[in-house]
């Protein structure tokens, strides 16, 4: 149960000043008295900042009620067996190296080969958000693969979305973690940390990336339609409450996500089209893909 969510008075008392503030400016009239104008104002001021915190608590209510229903549809799901975790294991680093060689671009391509690359069509960037995935902020690599990589996240997302769907829950995103890497970025990873591959990396012929399995994305979308109605000018914030809300849930139920991904995944590998390993040490689905797509 996610605790509900109160309105402070604090924040009433600055709410009231700032909207007490934009009134004056709207309504003040240069020929009016200044008494007179600062009434008209207070009065104003004080009927939008009581239409205001009244839609504030509704919706904060209806987005905490919504959270609390998400959490409780997880709690049933199944997390992922030994056997499902087995078939991660399959293919190894050698296995996925063989096959980023055969599909990919040349390793460790340097700024000015990438952007070449790029004007021929044999790579293309990520997007930084789209309804399927969100990039976080990448120090060791770049977001950029091979078309074939963009189609199978596509579809990875897609399938994703509608497992997510059919258990009522909504369409979180995936977190992409790694991308292409150069060689100078594979060897300061390792620094810091020890799962990162010696020697040549599958990140680095643009056929590879990591996604988080201990952390989502909140959805595109708000997971309640917000009806603002007389303080539309909250909508922005009741969104990124709702996102935060989301994410909460999120994390508590990060396993449950995991398993659900991973069936995803496994039916994919099955399929030929995706070479998966279960990372420990970094909580990621390493992935290559296994053919063209």
């Amino acid at each position: 149960m996610i605790n509900p969510v109160v309105l402070d008075p604090g924040a009433s008392r600055s709410l009231r000043f700032l909207l007490l503030l934009s009134c004056a400016a709207a309504l003040f009239p240069g020929c009016a008295p200044a008494q007179e104008t600062a009434v008209v104002a207070e009065t104003a001021a004080d009927s939008r900042e009581s239409a205001a915190e009244r839609v504030l608590q509704r919706e904060l209510e209806r987005i905490t009620a919504r959270a609390d229903s998400v959490d409780a549809i997880f709690q049933p799901l199944p997390l992922l067996r030994p056997a499902e975790e087995e078939v991660f294991r399959r293919y190894g680093n050698q296995a996925q190296l063989e096959r980023a060689r055969a599909l990919g671009i040349e390793p460790g391509p340097t700024a000015e080969q990438r952007e070449s690359l790029q004007r021929e069509g044999r790579l293309v960037r990520l997007e930084e958000a789209t309804r399927y995935w969100r990039l976080r902020e990448l120090d060791y690599s770049v977001p950029l693969v091979v078309p074939s990589v963009q189609a199978l996240l596509t579809e990875i997302g897609d399938r994703f979305h509608a497992r997510l769907s059919e258990f009522g829950l909504p369409p979180y995103r995936l977190e992409v973690t790694s991308v292409l890497r150069s060689a100078e970025n594979q060897a300061a990873l390792r620094r810091v940390n020890p799962n990162a591959a010696i020697g040549v990396s599958t990140h680095e012929f643009g056929t590879t990336i990591d996604i988080a399995y201990s952390a989502f994305a909140a959805p595109q979308e708000p997971i309640v339609a917000l009806d603002t109605g007389e303080a539309p000018w909250l909508e922005p914030h009741l969104q990124r409450f709702g996102a935060a809300m989301a994410e909460t849930v999120a994390a508590r139920r990060s396993r449950e996500l995991q398993a659900i991904l991973g069936r995803v995944l496994i039916e994919m590998q099955q399929e030929g089209k995706v070479m998966v390993t279960l990372e420990r040490l970094q909580p990621v689905y390493h992935m290559t893909i296994a053919r063209r797509l």
